[in-house]
Formats: C-alpha cells, sequence, structure tokens
C-alpha cells in the first residue's frame, strides 16, 4: 500500500509560476483542496482489487458506427441564397446577396 500523498500551497504556486499563471492566496488554498482530494480519491482507487477484471479500451460495445459516405445532390442556389442574412444598410427584406454569391464584409482593407 502506498503512502498518503498530498501537494502544499507551496507546491501549488511552483506549478502556478511554471505555467506562468498568477494565483492569490484564496485560488492557491481552492486548489490545494481540490488535488488533495483528487489524489486521495486516486490512493482509494488503487486499494481496489481488479486482479479479476478484464482490460477494456472503452466501456461501450460499439464497432464503427458510423454511415456510409455516400454522394447526394447539393441544394439548389436560389434555395441556398434565401438564407444569406438580412442586409444591415438594405431595405429590411434585401439579402446579403448578388444573386450568385453571399455578400461578405471585407475583412482586409487594401490601398485600392
Amino acid at each position: 500500500m502506498s503512502t498518503k500523498q498530498t501537494v502544499s500551497r507551496e507546491e501549488i504556486q511552483k506549478i502556478a509560476r511554471l505555467a506562468k499563471l498568477h494565483l492569490d492566496d484564496e485560488k492557491r488554498d481552492v486548489y490545494t483542496q481540490q488535488i488533495n482530494a483528487i489524489l486521495e480519491h486516486v490512493q482509494k482507487l488503487e486499494t481496489l482489487d481488479v486482479a479479476d477484471v478484464e482490460p477494456l479500451s472503452h466501456v461501450l460495445d460499439l464497432v464503427n458506427v458510423t454511415r456510409k459516405d455516400e454522394s447526394a445532390g447539393s441544394l439548389p442556389r436560389d434555395k441556398v441564397l434565401a438564407n444569406a442574412p438580412l442586409t444591415e444598410d438594405g431595405p429590411p427584406e434585401k439579402r446579403a446577396t448578388d444573386g450568385e454569391f453571399f455578400l461578405v464584409p471585407r475583412v482586409i482593407k487594401t490601398d485600392q
């Protein structure tokens, strides 16, 4: 049986410093308690006798439940463009499309 493992506030602070995190005293205390609770739970698990338990890689017996990839037709352009968002500066019913493509705001500024 293993000895009881715990982490100290100083160890939590060192880990936080290595991760470049700033922890105030309150957070440091909370994390110390939480990690020690996790370690205590793991130590309880270590005491279980699992000699007769068969190892498993997944709790469910599912094997390759994906559907077959089949090519299908696409939606008609007019139905797709009917879902274009409404324009902000045009008439209320005006969609952000030129009839062939969606119109999107310019995100890259150029000198032209």
